[in-house]
């Protein structure tokens, strides 16, 4: 058998101008039954509401991360608003607590001990302004009155000294001695005067102004220490939220879906316990189960048949053959960011709601998506080989007895397999009769109306060929290139998947091993129809 399927693929790769000569014609039927053209694509299934749940621990120090995991719900897990999630590494924050309330405990200290020097300046103030500064004041004025009293007394006594001088009782000296007792009683009223003043002018506004400022100054740091207080007591407070923040909690219903950031670089995120989370960094997705879609990448050579509003089949591999109806709500008007390992092929988010998803659904899955772009209950089908195109009409060949008569058709729709024609624009044809599958095999055989000249052109001059594409050669191209890879994989199929698979690929010769290899274009390890379809067409164009 390998030695079988070698020859087959050496007949194929190194023969590559050989042709395989065909005189009967392939014949396939004329059809009337269900037409459906759809766009096929891979996608995943998402929630149309996601809720975000973040690390809102706040990063301390110059570290990159904030904390780490301790703990956390597993993933698929269903919650309600208020269950628990994750719990985060709170040592280092606790630590910060305690430090925290001493700080709080001292600054408050400080605070009680400013307001105090405040309230005690204010009455100081008072004291001086009603107490110390008016006995101060009355002190003074007694000793005005004490002096006026000694000098009325030493005037009095100065008048009698001069009358008892001049009967010559006494002497001179003793009316000089009387005459210093009132100049010094005098000078002592003097003196009392001028404290009075001063008390007055000067040392009471003196008094009055430093004691107004240490009230203003004990105004102020006690409300600095007051605001200082206030900042600590808030760090306090944000660390106690912080510790809070340590556990996660739901904030509505859903599924718990880890963000899981897997790549082959440094930011790795795996949801795990003991794996470091920065700042406002996504942990769990919460998807709303009730309200589901499908992400799809679609093909720009598909995307101009898809619009918002289209109905879809949806097929889930883990829900086995389920088929869940679908409809298409967002169709991206711009391309996908490309990949270096991708092909240049642009590609269109689309996203495909869920009509009724079942409870057992899950995010992440892998889904088939079947859009409808046209659907016929009832329509006159032919396969697609079998039309030939020629200055911009449409021909086909049918068998009537041995004989080969050319019909004009009409052609309305067309998927990758049929065409749906117009009945009633095209020539007569009617299901069950015989067309020629492989129209451009036999080009020869067909007779167009008087004045086109292609054919002729055609079977003249092969590089003479309008430079557009034709339908049924790419068509028929196609299926040739199919029924060969279609030999292929029958032949080194052994579990009969319909692939070929790589213990199957291990099998054959080291040459044909390689070559084989590099048609596996998506890489899962597998190379289908299509894969080895293309591979072949390109080996052929080298």
């Amino acid at each position: 058998m390998i030695l079988a399927v070698a020859v087959l693929l050496a007949r194929f790769f190194l023969n590559r101008t050989g042709k395989v000569l065909q005189d009967a014609p392939l014949l396939a039927e004329v059809i009337r039954g269900p037409y459906e053209h759809v766009v096929l694509e891979q996608g995943e299934v998402e929630s149309t509401k996601n809720v975000e749940i973040r690390c809102e621990v706040k990063a301390r120090g110059g570290g990159g991360s904030s904390t780490t995991i301790l703990d956390v719900t597993p993933e698929g897990t269903m919650v309600e608003a208020g269950d628990w999630l994750v719990t985060l590494d709170s040592s280092s924050l606790e630590e910060d607590l305690s430090r925290q309330r001493i700080v709080v405990n001292t600054s408050e200290a400080l605070m009680i001990q400013a307001e105090a020097i405040y309230e005690t300046s204010k009455i100081a103030q008072k004291e001086y302004l009603l107490g110390t500064s008016v006995q101060e004041e009355k002190m003074i004025l007694n000793e005005i009155y004490v002096a006026e009293d000694a000098l009325k007394k030493a005037e009095l006594e100065l008048k009698s000294s001069e009358r008892l001088l001049a009967k010559g009782l006494i002497t001179d000296l003793q009316v000089e001695a009387q005459r210093f007792s009132v100049a010094k009683a005098d000078n002592e009223l003097d003196a009392g005067r001028t404290k009075l003043r001063v008390l007055r002018d000067y040392t009471r506004k003196k008094m009055l102004t430093q004691l107004n400022s240490d009230i203003k100054a004990a105004d102020v740091k006690w409300k600095n220490e007051k605001d200082s207080h206030a900042e600590e007591v808030n760090k306090l407070g944000e660390i106690r939220s912080q510790l809070e923040k340590c556990t996660i909690r739901a904030p509505n219903e859903g599924v718990v879906v880890y963000a899981n950031v897997q790549s082959g670089r440094s930011n790795e995120f795996i949801v795990e316990p003991g794996s470091p989370v920065r700042e406002r960094q996504v942990i769990i997705r919460l998807p709303d189960p009730k309200k589901m879609q499908i992400k799809a990448n679609i093909n720009e050579a598909s995307i101009n048949l898809v619009h918002a509003g289209q109905q879809a089949t949806i097929r889930i591999e883990a829900l086995g053959d389920v088929e869940l109806p679908g409809q298409v709500v967002k169709v991206s008007q711009y391309a996908e960011p490309g990949h270096w390992w991708r092909s240049n092929s642009k590609e269109y988010a689309t996203q495909i709601a869920i009509s009724d998803p079942p409870d057992n659904i899950l995010s992440g899955l892998t889904a088939e998506v079947r859009i409808h772009v046209e659907q016929e209950r009832e329509a006159l089908q032919l396969p697609i080989q079998a039309v030939y195109e020629s200055s911009g009409r449409t021909f086909c060949l049918i068998q009537n007895d041995d004989q080969l008569k050319t019909k004009e058709i009409i052609i309305l729709s067309s998927n990758e397999k049929t065409v749906v024609i117009d009945e009633t624009s095209s020539e007569l044809l009617r299901p069950g009769d015989k067309v020629v599958a492989n129209a451009r095999r036999h080009a020869t055989s067909f007779v167009f109306p008087e004045g086109d000249t292609s054919m002729a052109a055609d079977s003249r001059n092969e590089k003479e060929l309008s430079p557009r594409p034709r339908v049924a050669e790419k068509k028929e191209a196609a299926g040739d290139k199919a029924k060969s890879s279609q030999g292929i994989i029958s032949h080194l199929d052994r579990d009969q998947d319909g692939m070929i698979s790589q213990s199957e690929i291990g099998a054959l010769p080291e040459q044909f091993r390689q070559r084989l290899s590099r048609a596996d274009k998506n890489g899962d390890g597998n190379i289908d129809q299509t894969e080895l379809s293309a591979a072949m067409a390109s080996f052929k164009r080298q």
